[in-house]
Protein backbone atom coordinates (compact mmCIF):
# COMPACT_ATOMS: atom_id res chain seq x y z
CA UNK A 1 0.00 0.00 0.00
CA UNK A 2 1.64 3.19 -0.86
CA UNK A 3 1.79 6.06 2.10
CA UNK A 4 1.66 9.45 2.68
CA UNK A 5 2.66 11.93 5.53
CA UNK A 6 1.04 14.44 6.01
CA UNK A 7 1.94 17.63 8.30
CA UNK A 8 -0.76 19.46 10.07
CA UNK A 9 -4.32 18.94 11.13
CA UNK A 10 -5.99 21.92 9.83
CA UNK A 11 -8.69 21.61 7.29
CA UNK A 12 -5.93 21.52 4.79
CA UNK A 13 -4.62 18.14 6.01
CA UNK A 14 -7.78 16.75 6.87
CA UNK A 15 -8.72 17.36 3.41
CA UNK A 16 -6.08 15.85 1.93
CA UNK A 17 -5.70 12.47 4.50
CA UNK A 18 -9.49 12.33 3.59
CA UNK A 19 -9.20 12.28 0.34
CA UNK A 20 -6.23 9.71 0.22
CA UNK A 21 -7.66 7.39 2.63
CA UNK A 22 -10.81 7.51 0.26
CA UNK A 23 -8.38 5.94 -2.56
CA UNK A 24 -7.09 3.25 0.25
CA UNK A 25 -3.38 5.59 0.54
CA UNK A 26 -1.93 4.68 3.95
CA UNK A 27 -1.96 8.27 5.88
CA UNK A 28 -0.03 8.95 8.63
CA UNK A 29 -0.47 12.45 9.93
CA UNK A 30 1.40 14.77 12.12
CA UNK A 31 0.02 17.64 14.24
CA UNK A 32 1.90 19.99 16.39
CA UNK A 33 -0.88 21.20 18.67
CA UNK A 34 -2.51 18.73 21.18
CA UNK A 35 -5.99 19.36 19.29
CA UNK A 36 -6.72 18.74 15.57
CA UNK A 37 -8.37 21.65 13.96
CA UNK A 38 -5.97 24.45 12.78
CA UNK A 39 -7.24 27.82 13.30
CA UNK A 40 -10.91 26.14 13.65
CA UNK A 41 -11.56 24.42 16.52
CA UNK A 42 -14.07 24.09 19.17
CA UNK A 43 -13.38 25.07 23.30
CA UNK A 44 -15.17 23.80 26.37
CA UNK A 45 -16.24 26.59 28.95
CA UNK A 46 -15.02 24.83 31.97
CA UNK A 47 -17.30 26.76 34.44
CA UNK A 48 -20.65 26.82 31.88
CA UNK A 49 -19.78 23.21 30.34
CA UNK A 50 -20.60 24.78 27.79
CA UNK A 51 -18.93 24.74 24.29
CA UNK A 52 -18.40 27.17 21.47
CA UNK A 53 -16.01 27.82 18.47
CA UNK A 54 -12.23 29.84 18.99
CA UNK A 55 -14.13 32.28 16.32
CA UNK A 56 -17.32 31.71 13.97
CA UNK A 57 -16.77 30.22 10.39
CA UNK A 58 -19.37 30.83 7.51
CA UNK A 59 -19.69 28.95 4.83
CA UNK A 60 -21.59 29.99 1.48
CA UNK A 61 -23.07 27.83 -0.91
CA UNK A 62 -20.38 28.12 -3.05
CA UNK A 63 -17.99 26.42 -1.12
CA UNK A 64 -18.20 23.37 -3.38
CA UNK A 65 -14.95 21.87 -1.95
CA UNK A 66 -15.91 22.55 1.54
CA UNK A 67 -19.27 21.29 1.11
CA UNK A 68 -18.29 18.21 -0.97
CA UNK A 69 -15.91 17.59 1.81
CA UNK A 70 -17.88 17.44 4.72
CA UNK A 71 -20.60 15.45 2.48
CA UNK A 72 -18.05 12.85 2.53
CA UNK A 73 -16.84 12.64 6.03
CA UNK A 74 -21.00 12.53 7.04
CA UNK A 75 -21.53 15.93 8.17
CA UNK A 76 -23.39 17.79 5.92
CA UNK A 77 -26.85 17.11 7.78
CA UNK A 78 -25.17 18.96 10.87
CA UNK A 79 -25.38 22.43 8.55
CA UNK A 80 -28.00 25.10 8.51
CA UNK A 81 -28.84 26.04 5.02
CA UNK A 82 -30.38 28.92 4.19
CA UNK A 83 -33.26 28.73 1.46
CA UNK A 84 -31.95 31.81 0.05
CA UNK A 85 -29.26 34.58 0.61
CA UNK A 86 -30.84 36.23 3.76
CA UNK A 87 -29.01 38.69 5.84
CA UNK A 88 -30.15 41.26 8.35
CA UNK A 89 -28.17 44.37 8.80
CA UNK A 90 -28.48 46.73 11.58
CA UNK A 91 -27.60 50.37 12.14
CA UNK A 92 -27.79 51.87 15.35
CA UNK A 93 -31.28 52.22 17.53
CA UNK A 94 -32.08 49.14 16.24
CA UNK A 95 -32.99 49.72 12.81
CA UNK A 96 -32.90 46.54 10.64
CA UNK A 97 -32.65 46.49 6.92
CA UNK A 98 -32.56 43.03 5.64
CA UNK A 99 -30.63 42.15 2.61
CA UNK A 100 -33.09 39.43 0.93
CA UNK A 101 -33.45 37.75 -2.42
CA UNK A 102 -36.41 35.55 -3.14
CA UNK A 103 -35.87 31.86 -3.75
CA UNK A 104 -36.63 32.02 -7.44
CA UNK A 105 -35.84 33.78 -10.62
CA UNK A 106 -32.19 33.16 -10.50
CA UNK A 107 -29.96 35.60 -11.04
CA UNK A 108 -32.82 38.35 -10.92
CA UNK A 109 -33.61 37.37 -7.38
CA UNK A 110 -30.69 38.74 -6.04
CA UNK A 111 -30.57 42.05 -8.22
CA UNK A 112 -34.42 42.15 -6.29
CA UNK A 113 -32.77 41.72 -3.11
CA UNK A 114 -30.69 44.70 -3.94
CA UNK A 115 -33.27 46.69 -4.70
CA UNK A 116 -34.96 46.22 -1.57
CA UNK A 117 -31.98 46.87 0.70
CA UNK A 118 -32.89 49.86 1.97
CA UNK A 119 -29.95 51.04 4.02
CA UNK A 120 -29.00 53.23 1.23
CA UNK A 121 -30.92 54.98 -0.89
CA UNK A 122 -32.56 53.89 -4.06
CA UNK A 123 -30.23 55.99 -6.34
CA UNK A 124 -27.30 53.98 -4.55
CA UNK A 125 -29.64 50.73 -4.79
CA UNK A 126 -29.44 51.19 -8.56
CA UNK A 127 -25.26 52.09 -8.46
CA UNK A 128 -24.97 48.54 -6.69
CA UNK A 129 -27.01 46.88 -9.69
CA UNK A 130 -24.96 48.68 -12.48
CA UNK A 131 -21.83 47.67 -10.59
CA UNK A 132 -23.07 43.66 -10.67
CA UNK A 133 -24.05 44.10 -14.13
CA UNK A 134 -20.04 45.27 -14.66
CA UNK A 135 -18.81 42.20 -12.41
CA UNK A 136 -19.56 39.81 -15.50
CA UNK A 137 -17.18 41.83 -17.63
CA UNK A 138 -14.37 42.67 -15.09
CA UNK A 139 -11.47 41.30 -16.76
CA UNK A 140 -8.02 40.70 -14.61
CA UNK A 141 -5.74 43.00 -16.62
CA UNK A 142 -8.08 45.69 -15.80
CA UNK A 143 -7.93 44.99 -11.69
CA UNK A 144 -4.87 43.34 -11.36
CA UNK A 145 -2.89 46.23 -9.60
CA UNK A 146 -5.78 47.84 -7.52
CA UNK A 147 -7.12 47.96 -4.37
CA UNK A 148 -11.01 47.52 -3.62
CA UNK A 149 -11.18 51.01 -2.61
CA UNK A 150 -9.87 52.25 -5.99
CA UNK A 151 -12.24 50.10 -8.09
CA UNK A 152 -15.55 51.03 -5.82
CA UNK A 153 -14.39 54.42 -6.52
CA UNK A 154 -13.82 53.85 -10.32
CA UNK A 155 -17.23 52.28 -10.42
CA UNK A 156 -19.03 55.02 -8.71
CA UNK A 157 -19.71 53.02 -5.16
CA UNK A 158 -20.26 56.36 -2.35
CA UNK A 159 -19.03 56.79 0.99
CA UNK A 160 -22.62 55.27 2.24
CA UNK A 161 -22.66 52.24 0.01
CA UNK A 162 -19.31 51.03 1.29
CA UNK A 163 -20.29 51.60 4.99
CA UNK A 164 -23.69 49.63 4.30
CA UNK A 165 -22.21 47.33 2.20
CA UNK A 166 -19.06 46.60 1.10
CA UNK A 167 -17.09 47.21 4.26
CA UNK A 168 -18.84 44.18 5.73
CA UNK A 169 -18.86 42.02 2.77
CA UNK A 170 -14.83 42.72 1.90
CA UNK A 171 -13.96 43.04 5.78
CA UNK A 172 -15.89 39.50 6.68
CA UNK A 173 -14.73 37.84 3.66
CA UNK A 174 -10.96 39.27 2.95
CA UNK A 175 -9.96 40.30 6.75
CA UNK A 176 -8.54 43.60 5.42
CA UNK A 177 -9.82 47.19 5.13
CA UNK A 178 -10.75 47.95 1.39
CA UNK A 179 -7.53 50.32 1.48
CA UNK A 180 -5.57 46.74 1.62
CA UNK A 181 -7.49 44.05 -0.18
CA UNK A 182 -6.79 43.05 -3.71
CA UNK A 183 -9.95 44.07 -6.43
CA UNK A 184 -8.39 40.95 -8.12
CA UNK A 185 -9.48 38.56 -5.14
CA UNK A 186 -12.26 40.68 -4.13
CA UNK A 187 -13.89 39.47 -7.75
CA UNK A 188 -13.18 35.74 -7.58
CA UNK A 189 -15.10 36.04 -4.48
CA UNK A 190 -18.36 37.88 -5.76
CA UNK A 191 -18.33 36.01 -9.16
CA UNK A 192 -18.21 32.69 -7.04
CA UNK A 193 -21.36 34.20 -4.68
CA UNK A 194 -23.32 35.45 -7.13
CA UNK A 195 -22.95 33.96 -10.90
CA UNK A 196 -22.17 30.41 -9.50
CA UNK A 197 -25.58 29.22 -9.63
CA UNK A 198 -29.02 29.92 -7.46
CA UNK A 199 -27.64 27.94 -4.33
CA UNK A 200 -23.98 30.33 -4.59
CA UNK A 201 -24.97 32.83 -2.39
CA UNK A 202 -27.01 31.01 0.33
CA UNK A 203 -24.90 31.44 3.45
CA UNK A 204 -24.76 28.18 5.97
CA UNK A 205 -23.93 27.68 9.88
CA UNK A 206 -22.69 24.55 11.39
CA UNK A 207 -25.20 23.17 13.46
CA UNK A 208 -22.47 22.27 16.18
CA UNK A 209 -18.99 23.53 17.14
CA UNK A 210 -16.80 23.00 14.82
CA UNK A 211 -14.80 19.78 16.20
CA UNK A 212 -18.28 18.13 16.17
CA UNK A 213 -18.45 19.67 12.67
CA UNK A 214 -15.07 18.09 11.27
CA UNK A 215 -12.29 17.45 13.42
CA UNK A 216 -13.75 14.62 15.07
CA UNK A 217 -15.82 13.15 11.58
CA UNK A 218 -12.28 13.39 9.30
CA UNK A 219 -10.03 11.46 12.18
CA UNK A 220 -13.25 8.94 12.73
CA UNK A 221 -13.14 8.68 8.49
CA UNK A 222 -9.05 8.32 8.36
CA UNK A 223 -8.59 6.04 10.93
CA UNK A 224 -11.58 3.35 9.85
CA UNK A 225 -9.17 3.38 6.76
CA UNK A 226 -6.25 2.14 8.64
CA UNK A 227 -4.68 5.81 9.16
CA UNK A 228 -2.51 7.02 11.93
CA UNK A 229 -3.25 10.35 13.86
CA UNK A 230 -0.10 11.53 16.27
CA UNK A 231 -0.93 15.17 17.71
CA UNK A 232 1.71 16.88 20.04
CA UNK A 233 3.76 15.93 17.53
CA UNK A 234 6.47 18.41 15.73
CA UNK A 235 8.38 18.19 12.76
CA UNK A 236 11.49 20.06 13.52
CA UNK A 237 13.50 19.04 10.10
CA UNK A 238 13.43 17.58 6.53
CA UNK A 239 16.67 15.07 5.32
CA UNK A 240 16.80 15.27 1.80
CA UNK A 241 18.44 13.39 -1.06
CA UNK A 242 18.35 13.73 -4.80
CA UNK A 243 15.83 16.29 -4.50
CA UNK A 244 13.43 14.51 -2.01
CA UNK A 245 12.92 14.08 1.42
CA UNK A 246 13.83 10.89 2.48
CA UNK A 247 13.71 11.36 6.93
CA UNK A 248 11.07 13.27 8.98
CA UNK A 249 12.50 14.30 12.30
CA UNK A 250 9.96 15.05 14.50
CA UNK A 251 10.29 16.29 18.19
CA UNK A 252 9.73 12.20 19.31
CA UNK A 253 10.02 10.36 16.21
CA UNK A 254 11.61 10.06 13.21
CA UNK A 255 10.47 8.56 9.30
CA UNK A 256 11.44 7.56 6.54
CA UNK A 257 8.60 4.53 5.14
CA UNK A 258 6.51 7.29 3.33
CA UNK A 259 6.40 7.53 -0.70
CA UNK A 260 5.56 10.94 -0.63
CA UNK A 261 4.37 13.92 1.77
CA UNK A 262 2.36 16.89 2.40
CA UNK A 263 2.92 19.86 4.24
CA UNK A 264 -0.31 21.64 5.64
CA UNK A 265 1.10 23.93 8.24
CA UNK A 266 1.05 28.02 7.99
CA UNK A 267 3.97 29.26 5.97
CA UNK A 268 5.84 30.88 9.13
CA UNK A 269 5.09 27.47 10.49
CA UNK A 270 7.20 26.46 7.41
CA UNK A 271 9.76 27.77 7.42
CA UNK A 272 10.98 26.99 10.66
CA UNK A 273 11.58 23.39 9.59
CA UNK A 274 15.46 22.46 9.02
CA UNK A 275 16.35 21.46 5.69
CA UNK A 276 19.84 19.02 6.07
CA UNK A 277 21.13 17.34 2.97
CA UNK A 278 22.45 14.11 3.04
CA UNK A 279 25.61 14.56 1.30
CA UNK A 280 26.44 17.03 4.19
CA UNK A 281 26.12 19.81 1.40
CA UNK A 282 24.16 22.78 1.20
CA UNK A 283 21.64 23.60 -1.64
CA UNK A 284 19.89 26.79 -2.67
CA UNK A 285 16.95 24.99 -3.77
CA UNK A 286 14.48 26.05 -1.02
CA UNK A 287 16.36 29.26 0.05
CA UNK A 288 14.55 31.00 -2.20
CA UNK A 289 10.73 29.69 -1.43
CA UNK A 290 11.71 29.79 2.27
CA UNK A 291 12.63 32.95 2.39
CA UNK A 292 9.20 34.05 0.64
CA UNK A 293 7.29 32.28 3.35
CA UNK A 294 7.70 35.09 6.20
CA UNK A 295 6.85 37.86 3.75
CA UNK A 296 3.16 37.34 4.24
CA UNK A 297 1.58 39.94 6.52
CA UNK A 298 -1.38 39.21 8.52
CA UNK A 299 -4.55 40.08 10.22
CA UNK A 300 -6.20 39.85 13.41
CA UNK A 301 -9.62 38.37 13.94
CA UNK A 302 -11.13 38.84 17.71
CA UNK A 303 -13.78 37.03 18.55
CA UNK A 304 -15.71 37.92 22.11
CA UNK A 305 -18.16 35.40 23.54
CA UNK A 306 -20.72 36.27 25.98
CA UNK A 307 -22.95 34.42 28.11
CA UNK A 308 -26.61 35.30 28.79
CA UNK A 309 -29.37 35.36 31.50
CA UNK A 310 -31.80 35.82 28.86
CA UNK A 311 -31.38 35.79 24.92
CA UNK A 312 -33.18 39.11 23.52
CA UNK A 313 -32.06 37.58 19.99
CA UNK A 314 -34.35 35.69 17.37
CA UNK A 315 -31.92 35.71 14.49
CA UNK A 316 -28.92 33.31 14.01
CA UNK A 317 -26.93 35.83 13.41
CA UNK A 318 -26.63 39.64 12.47
CA UNK A 319 -24.40 42.14 10.63
CA UNK A 320 -23.68 45.68 12.04
CA UNK A 321 -23.75 48.60 9.72
CA UNK A 322 -20.25 50.90 10.36
CA UNK A 323 -19.51 49.34 13.43
CA UNK A 324 -15.83 48.25 15.43
CA UNK A 325 -18.03 44.43 15.41
CA UNK A 326 -19.22 43.23 12.19
CA UNK A 327 -20.79 39.97 12.93
CA UNK A 328 -23.44 39.28 15.75
CA UNK A 329 -24.38 35.28 15.80
CA UNK A 330 -26.72 33.69 18.15
CA UNK A 331 -26.08 30.50 19.94
CA UNK A 332 -28.82 30.28 22.55
CA UNK A 333 -26.97 29.98 25.65
CA UNK A 334 -24.35 32.63 24.64
CA UNK A 335 -23.42 35.17 21.57
CA UNK A 336 -20.83 35.34 19.59
CA UNK A 337 -19.17 38.75 18.60
CA UNK A 338 -16.88 39.01 15.27
CA UNK A 339 -14.39 41.91 14.74
CA UNK A 340 -12.39 41.17 11.37
CA UNK A 341 -9.57 43.02 10.54
CA UNK A 342 -8.83 43.68 14.28
CA UNK A 343 -5.03 44.71 14.83
CA UNK A 344 -6.26 48.03 16.23
CA UNK A 345 -7.98 46.52 19.26
CA UNK A 346 -4.56 44.20 20.28
CA UNK A 347 -3.66 46.65 22.57
CA UNK A 348 -6.98 46.27 24.46
CA UNK A 349 -7.53 44.66 27.54
CA UNK A 350 -9.89 41.51 27.68
CA UNK A 351 -11.93 43.54 30.52
CA UNK A 352 -11.67 47.16 28.36
CA UNK A 353 -12.90 44.70 24.99
CA UNK A 354 -15.96 43.81 26.48
CA UNK A 355 -17.21 46.76 28.20
CA UNK A 356 -16.77 48.20 24.54
CA UNK A 357 -18.42 45.82 23.45
CA UNK A 358 -21.50 45.81 25.34
CA UNK A 359 -21.97 49.43 24.94
CA UNK A 360 -21.89 49.00 21.18
CA UNK A 361 -24.35 46.04 21.16
CA UNK A 362 -26.92 48.38 23.34
CA UNK A 363 -26.41 50.81 20.94
CA UNK A 364 -27.23 48.58 18.13
CA UNK A 365 -29.85 46.46 19.69
CA UNK A 366 -32.34 48.47 22.16
CA UNK A 367 -33.16 44.73 23.47
CA UNK A 368 -29.91 43.98 25.40
CA UNK A 369 -28.62 45.18 28.37
CA UNK A 370 -25.44 44.53 29.67
CA UNK A 371 -26.46 43.42 32.53
CA UNK A 372 -27.74 39.77 30.98
CA UNK A 373 -23.83 38.90 30.78
CA UNK A 374 -22.52 36.78 33.03
CA UNK A 375 -19.85 34.97 31.53
CA UNK A 376 -17.19 35.95 28.68
CA UNK A 377 -14.62 34.60 26.41
CA UNK A 378 -12.07 36.27 24.59
CA UNK A 379 -10.67 34.59 21.58
CA UNK A 380 -7.58 36.47 19.58
CA UNK A 381 -6.19 35.20 16.45
CA UNK A 382 -3.11 37.31 15.99
CA UNK A 383 -2.36 35.23 12.48
CA UNK A 384 -6.32 34.50 11.55
CA UNK A 385 -5.34 34.99 7.94
CA UNK A 386 -2.72 36.33 5.55
CA UNK A 387 -4.17 40.33 4.14
CA UNK A 388 -4.95 39.37 0.51
CA UNK A 389 -3.23 42.14 -0.89
CA UNK A 390 -1.88 43.21 -4.33
CA UNK A 391 1.93 41.74 -3.08
CA UNK A 392 0.20 39.00 -1.35
CA UNK A 393 -1.30 38.01 -4.81
CA UNK A 394 2.08 38.01 -6.18
CA UNK A 395 4.03 36.11 -2.92
CA UNK A 396 1.61 33.45 -3.62
CA UNK A 397 2.46 32.83 -7.01
CA UNK A 398 6.18 32.49 -6.46
CA UNK A 399 6.34 29.80 -3.34
CA UNK A 400 6.49 26.34 -4.54
CA UNK A 401 7.95 23.19 -3.40
CA UNK A 402 11.69 22.53 -4.63
CA UNK A 403 11.40 18.84 -3.58
CA UNK A 404 9.75 16.11 -5.96
CA UNK A 405 7.84 14.39 -3.07
CA UNK A 406 6.89 17.47 -1.07
CA UNK A 407 3.64 19.10 -2.04
CA UNK A 408 2.28 22.57 0.24
CA UNK A 409 -1.18 22.88 1.22
CA UNK A 410 -2.93 25.71 2.95
CA UNK A 411 -5.44 28.27 2.97
CA UNK A 412 -2.35 30.16 1.62
CA UNK A 413 -1.31 28.49 -1.54
CA UNK A 414 -1.90 29.98 -4.78
CA UNK A 415 -5.94 28.71 -5.08
CA UNK A 416 -7.21 32.11 -6.29
CA UNK A 417 -9.09 32.72 -3.55
CA UNK A 418 -8.57 34.82 -0.12
CA UNK A 419 -7.64 32.64 3.45
CA UNK A 420 -10.74 30.86 4.11
CA UNK A 421 -11.88 27.33 4.51
CA UNK A 422 -12.86 27.19 1.05
CA UNK A 423 -9.17 27.54 -0.19
CA UNK A 424 -8.09 25.51 2.52
CA UNK A 425 -9.67 22.77 1.73
CA UNK A 426 -9.71 23.14 -2.26
CA UNK A 427 -5.70 23.11 -1.38
CA UNK A 428 -6.04 19.92 0.42
CA UNK A 429 -7.39 17.96 -2.48
CA UNK A 430 -5.06 19.90 -4.57
CA UNK A 431 -2.18 18.61 -3.58
CA UNK A 432 -3.49 15.03 -2.56
CA UNK A 433 -4.28 15.02 -6.60
CA UNK A 434 -0.61 16.02 -6.86
CA UNK A 435 0.46 12.90 -4.40
CA UNK A 436 -1.48 11.02 -6.61
CA UNK A 437 -0.16 11.64 -9.92
CA UNK A 438 2.93 11.69 -8.23
CA UNK A 439 2.65 8.01 -7.59
CA UNK A 440 1.04 6.61 -10.20
CA UNK A 441 1.76 9.04 -13.23
CA UNK A 442 -0.91 9.77 -15.57
CA UNK A 443 -2.21 6.33 -14.61
CA UNK A 444 -4.50 8.53 -12.50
Amino acid sequence: MKSCLIIGGGFAGLSSAVFLSEKKIQINLLEASPKLGGRAYSLTHPQLNDSFDNGQHILMGCYEETISFLKKIGSYENLIVQDSLEIDFVQPGGIVHPLKSPKHFYPFNLLIGILNYKAISLKERAKVVDFFLDLACCFEDDIKDKSVEQWLNEKGQSQRIKKALWEIIVVGALNTDLKNASAFTFVQILKRIFFDGPHASKIIIPKSGLTELYVKQSQKFIEQRGGKISSSERVLKFLVSDKKIVKVISDTSEYTNFDSLICAIPPHALSKIEIEYENGNSSKDFEQPKNLLNEFNYSEILNVHLWLKENPFNKKFYGLIDSKIHWLFNHGKHISLTTSNANALSGMSNTEIVSEFNSEIEKYFPIFKSDLVTNSKIIKEKRATFIPDVRANLLRTKIFSPFENLFLAGDWIDTGLPSTIESAVLSGRIAAEDFLKFIYGDTY
